[in-house]
């Protein structure tokens, strides 16, 4: 061997050396870095032709499990979820307070039955009376103020989505830059090892933010997708897109977050129709989909329900009694029903008139069977029967009555035994004519319409409708424009539209319209986009009055309270009951009456049916029972949020530890490497050292 090729094979051996000292000072430097994965310097020999030439660097490797990588990175997107999920359940259950606190919606129920069964007892007390109506809106204010506090955390998702989507941005295009430096760095033999770090931790972020799958694509590239398959970061890059809205209410309608390639010339945006949404299955993002979609409206529906049930309850009884003396006028609520609508009531009702001191003025006893079919002739027929002593009216929607004389009152009740009902309720109460409390939503859309009646909406008048799964993941839409003539017609309109792959339309013996999924297709959801529809001259649109949707469900909770004519005047609580064998001159109504106030007490122990709302199913139970299933329920759901934290927590970490068992840099080792590849550094600078004196040797000879 010549001098020539000691010194080659010399310097090659300190260039090689050198270089796996760094990579070993690097290692122990990383000795705590979280995720950091030991690099190891691959070594082989030169061989110039039939000579072997020294050593070089074939390249240094990060020391991974590509399986493991994979199985941290789904562990990391599963547990970043429920952990996020899982801090927005605490907050709900802040809000809701123990069961067993006054302040919770159970002790509000509880509240409002002590006052009225002290009420009950001397329902003369104007006190008690105020203390009633105090519980009752207290009730309102914390269901209410709960509904709210739900929109608001809808908000905050929508807007932690917002911050999300545009950190995975930052983080991809990151990607982006780096794919092409390590390419390079690998083709030209560099060393791309700590780029390759560089981007794992990217990575590593990244996958807590959405579920991925990365696929090599040669020269040590990656090209990163979701698990479902849409790339982020290719041989170009998407960009993900998503404006929040500025204010949340319950018919909020949440833009997509959608999908669009970066033009890598010149940066420009293209659009797309692609939807990530229904494309994720974990990850940070997932879960506050999944919070804003489907967790916190399942909640305010079933908020909803119960506010709607004591609604539904309270204005029931108190629709079949009467305050002492009776007020003047009883005005209802807007039914969105027209004059020319059939009535389509049975039984029957008395309209009366008494003066202040409780006497009969006048009454006619409406036979709904023996009258008119039309509301119009049942207003007729009550005007008739009391001869101009008092007056029925419908206008625009609203049912009113109002006595002559300004000192006169009226009531409306119903005859025992054949009580007046349209879809369940009694004139007084489907009118809601004495209704004791309100809402922003109505509490009950059981509108008593039959399929071949007219629908009475203004042609042309167009309803936006979406359709979402259980996730509130978009399956179609559809524009209904109004046609036809007849309640059939929009369902015919509706069961052959698009929205006919995901629901069947029909209307309930009650008159309720009722979309029942498609087999297969599971849970859905209606949601109403936009609704310029009127009926008539009611201005109430088509989704109003079927409450179309989730939104009027949510929002019987919002505004909740008693109505404004009793918070100003106590003593206008119907507690009597109007005695309907009285003759006019005589004492119909009696001063001390504890009959309606009995009756209201009896809900606490009535039952009362609810509609399946929100995962909990539907029910015949007590106020109480309900309230009391339904903090069981959210109490569960957090509970099983905070169990599948923990779960993959767990087994995120112990993934983690068996991929730094792997990647990890061990200490002992790095150190004996550091002992071995200094001793071949110095031989190596000693053989270097006695080819220096071999040639000074021969230079002397010379």
């Amino acid at each position: 061997m010549s001098i020539n090729a000691i010194i080659s094979n010399s310097l090659t051996g300190l260039f090689t050396n050198q270089a796996a000292l760094r990579t070993t000072s690097n290692n122990i430097a990383n000795i705590n870095t979280p995720g950091y994965a030991r690099q190891v310097v691959r070594q082989e020999s030169i061989v110039n032709g039939t000579e072997s030439g020294g050593v070089k660097i074939s390249g240094i490797e990060r020391i991974v499990d590509k399986f493991l990588v994979k199985a941290v990175y789904d562990a990391n997107a599963d547990s970043a979820r429920f952990s996020l999920e899982n801090k927005f359940q605490g907050r709900i259950q802040s809000l809701l307070g123990r069961p067993d606190q006054n302040n919770s919606l159970s002790g509000r129920i509880d509240n409002i039955f002590t006052s009225i069964s002290e009420m009950a007892l001397n329902p003369l007390s104007g006190i008690l009376k105020e203390s009633t109506l105090s519980s009752i809106n207290q009730f309102g204010e914390e269901i209410g103020g709960l509904v709210v506090q739900l929109q608001n955390m809808r908000a905050d998702a929508s807007n932690q989505i917002s911050e999300k989507v545009s950190r995975i941005n930052v983080l991809t295009k990151q990607i982006e830059n780096i794919n092409p430096l390590i390419s390079r760095e690998t083709l030209t033999g560099g060393e791309p090892g700590a780029l390759l770090e560089k981007r794992a931790q990217i990575i590593t972020e990244l996958s807590k933010l959405v579920d991925l799958n990365i696929v090599d694509s040669g020269n040590n590239g990656v090209q990163v997708n979701t698990s479902s398959g849409i790339m982020l970061v290719g041989a170009g890059r998407n960009i993900l897109q998503y404006s929040p809205p500025g204010v949340v209410t319950s018919s909020t309608p949440f833009p997509r977050i959608t999908v669009h390639p970066v033009d890598s010339v010149t940066g420009v945006i293209r659009p797309s129709n692609t939807e990530l949404d229904s494309e994720l299955t974990s990850g940070e993002l997932k879960g506050l989909l999944t919070l804003r979609d489907k967790e916190l409206p399942e909640i305010a529906l079933q908020l909803g329900s119960l506010a709607s049930g004591l609604a539904d309850e309270l204005n029931r009884i108190h629709n079949l009694n009467v305050a002492v003396p009776a007020p003047n006028s009883l005005t209802g609520i807007n039914s969105g029903l027209l004059a020319t609508d059939k009535h389509n009531f049975t039984g029957k009702s008395v309209f009366a008139v008494t003066d202040a001191s409780g006497n009969l003025v006048a009454k006619v006893n409406i036979d709904f069977g023996a009258i008119g079919s039309t509301i119009g002739d049942v207003i007729t027929a009550v005007n008739t029967g009391l001869g101009g002593a008092g007056t029925l009216a419908l206008n625009n929607g609203v049912m009113s009555f109002t006595a002559a004389a300004g000192t006169n009152g009226v009531s409306v009740s119903q005859v025992a035994g054949s009580e007046s009902s349209r879809a369940g309720r009694g004139f007084s109460h489907f009118f809601g004519l004495n209704n004791l409390v309100e809402a922003k939503a109505p509490s009950h859309f059981d509108t008593g319409i039959t399929g071949t009646e007219n629908h009475g909406f203004t042609a042309g008048g167009i309803v936006e409708l979406e359709v979402n799964n259980a996730n509130g993941v978009k399956l179609g839409q559809y524009s209904l424009t109004i046609g036809g003539s007849t309640f059939n017609d929009i369902l015919t309109s509706l069961n052959s539209s698009s929205l006919s792959a995901f629901a069947t339309f029909s209307y309930s013996s009650t008159g309720q319209l009722v979309a029942t999924p498609v087999a297969g297709v599971g849970d859905i959801a209606l949601h109403v986009k936009t609704d310029s529809t009127s009926r008539g001259a009611t201005n109430v649109p088509i989704s109003s009055f079927f409450g179309i949707g989730q939104a009027p469900r949510m929002d019987a909770a919002v505004n909740f309270k008693v109505r404004k004519v009793f918070n100003d005047n106590p003593g206008q609580v119907a507690l009597a009951q109007l005695d309907q064998t009285a003759v006019v001159g005589g004492s119909a109504l009696s001063v001390g009456d504890q009959t309606g106030a009995l009756a209201l007490k009896g809900l606490e122990n009535a039952t009362h049916v609810f509609a399946r709302a929100g995962g909990l199913s539907a029910a015949t139970a007590t106020l109480s029972q309900y309230s009391a299933n339904l903090m069981a329920n959210l109490g569960s759901r957090a509970s099983l949020t905070e169990s599948k934290m923990k779960d993959n927590q767990a087994l995120s970490d112990e993934l983690n530890r068996k991929s730094s068992d792997i990647s990890g840099v061990n200490l002992d080792e790095e150190l004996a490497n550091m002992v071995i590849f200094q001793n071949a550094y110095s031989a190596s600078a000693r053989l270097l050292n006695t080819a220096k004196e071999m040639f000074d040797s021969i230079l002397r000879i010379i």
